[in-house]
């Protein structure tokens, strides 16, 4: 009996081999390619991408291949890791055999900057199949590619990548989904991986908050066969003499997953011998000469009746790499839902993604506290900083108009920082009471109409967002924190800043008692980031 033993590694290519005449089965030890972790923000890490999947299988009968049939292996790569920006482009996909990989990160959101998700694993395939037929002809087995994370926002990390499946019902069926983007400022989702079914990828949320993780893979397991899937990071089968350090590993934030991994071995009979000194040896090695220099032959066979071929000996299977036949540069449409403007939740889903499907697995890191300023005209003024978790968020701080769309995670943080700095040090009292004679009552109306569907309080709170968001970008670009001003910013601030002025000249002599507090302490450090 030979045995042997063949170790693939992720090369971005198929294996192909004739199957040995006289194979009469293989043990196999597969391991799909993790997914990729979520990017940062604010709010912590991005989500862990989760393990790729273990399937093995021992003695899988092939006597009906043997010599009649190729034999593929194709090892799945891991999906890479999110990063972090506006716009930020998720995670690539891990890729396998065609139309076996991961799916693609969900990018996050053209406002701010936060974490997109991580790409989903390649599955690990294994298959056979006749000359000129297609490689996946006929499967043996599978083991699924893990989970991108999800990318964080300002409010939470990101969500875990699930180890478990939810098929997608994109087509091909096989190939992972891409995460889900992100409308606003907030976290892209992670991605599927790719498997017998692909993963679904993740979603988006409300507001600038962290996404959720994409779902693996799933496997064909040979009958008599095990899987396992893993927990975590942690793929299943690590125990195996033939795993390797980092084979499968889920991605921890902004990290790619480990590739995966495979080893077949054939059991191919042999029992020829030759006979020394009235003594039978067993013929495990033979050479031929090649123009005088001897060359190892790797197997030997000889034909038993009409058909049968019987080994000789048989000392390795050699196996040839197609690139052609491998990897999609991108995953299937994702089934998840965009993430949107607006007030995240005040309690949103921080379970583990599971069976649930949804995703999960977050850590709500900050919320928004209230302080009060006083009440001036009727209406009361407060301030927002950082507090638990569990207090209720809302509130305004003399930016007003900034801080609202703050909230709702539609005004990058470093833009209402350099707002406020600029603000605070370079206009007069004047312009600053003349914007809050105005900016106060308008926030209270957007507050009182933010849920409408009418076109008018929609085209309210739309422009002032633009107005606001420009001047925020315009100012900076002049303090060195972006790298492009902006046309419609410039304008508000000559304007704008302009109109205010007289506005707070006519007016202060008849309301500067009012604004006396807001005036002092806006003279303070009330930057939200402290």
């Amino acid at each position: 009996m030979a045995l042997i033993t063949k170790t693939f590694n992720y090369e971005g290519g198929v294996r192909i081999a004739a199957v040995p005449a006289g194979t009469k089965s293989i043990t196999i030890h597969l391991w799909g390619g993790g997914g990729g972790g979520g990017g940062t923000d604010a709010g912590g890490d991005g989500g862990s991408g989760s393990s790729g999947h273990y399937v093995t299988k021992t003695d899988l009968d092939m006597t009906s291949y043997a010599a009649v049939k190729n034999i593929s292996v194709s090892v799945g790569g891991g999906g890479s890791g999110g990063t972090t920006g506006s716009g930020a482009e998720g995670g690539t996909n891990g890729k396998s055999l065609g139309e076996y990989s991961g799916g693609t990160g969900g990018p996050s959101g053209p406002d701010g900057d936060s974490g997109s998700g991580g790409g989903g694993g390649g599955a690990t395939v294994v298959t056979v199949f006749d000359d000129g037929s297609d490689v996946d002809q006929t499967i043996l087995a599978i083991a699924g590619g893990g989970a991108g994370g999800g990318g964080a926002g300002r409010l939470s990390t990101g969500g875990t990548g699930s180890n478990t499946n939810s098929a997608t019902a994109r087509s091909p069926g096989t190939l992972g989904e891409n995460g889900a983007s992100h409308a606003a400022n907030g976290g892209g989702a992670g991605a599927g991986g790719g498997g017998a079914d692909g993963g679904t990828g993740g979603s988006g949320d409300t507001g600038d908050i962290g996404a959720f993780g994409g779902r693996a893979g799933s496997d064909t397991v040979p009958s008599s066969g095990s899987s396992d899937v893993g927990s975590g990071i942690t793929p299943g089968g690590s125990a195996s003499g033939y795993y390797a350090t980092g084979v499968a590993l889920g991605g921890v934030s902004q990290t790619t997953g480990g590739n995966g991994k495979a080893v077949i071995i054939f059991d191919v009979p042999s029992g020829t011998n030759f006979k020394v000194s009235d003594t039978y040896k067993k013929v495990d090695e033979m050479y031929h000469k090649v123009s005088g220099v001897w060359k190892n032959i790797t197997a030997a066979y000889v034909k038993v009746g009409s058909s049968d071929w019987k080994a000789v000996f048989a000392g390795d299977v050699l196996f040839d790499i197609n690139y052609a036949l491998f990897g999609d540069t991108t995953g299937n449409l994702t089934s998840g839902s965009a993430g949107s403007a607006g007030t995240p939740d005040e309690t949103p889903d921080t379970s583990g993604n599971s069976d649930s499907g949804v995703g999960g697995g977050r850590t709500v890191t900050k919320r928004v506290g209230r302080q009060s300023w006083g009440t001036i005209g009727g209406v009361e003024a407060v301030w927002s900083g950082p507090t638990k978790s569990n207090e209720k968020g809302g509130g305004d701080n003399p930016r007003v108009i900034c801080t609202y769309f703050w909230h709702r995670g539609e005004f990058d943080v470093q833009d209402l920082k350099n707002d406020t700095e600029f603000s605070r040090n370079s206009l007069s009292d004047e312009t600053k009471i003349g914007y809050w004679v105005w900016a106060i009552p308008l926030v209270e109306w957007i507050k009182k109409h933010e849920k409408s569907t009418h076109w008018w309080p929609k085209l309210v709170i739309n422009a002032t967002r633009l107005f606001a968001t420009a001047r925020a970008k315009e100012l900076s670009y002049k303090m060195g924190t972006r790298t492009q001003g902006s046309a419609i910013g410039k304008a508000v601030r000559l304007l704008g800043e302009g109109g205010c002025y007289l506005v707070g000249l006519a007016l202060k002599p008849f309301v500067a008692d009012k604004y006396t507090k807001f005036l002092k302490e806006y003279n303070k450090d009330v930057n939200l980031i402290r």
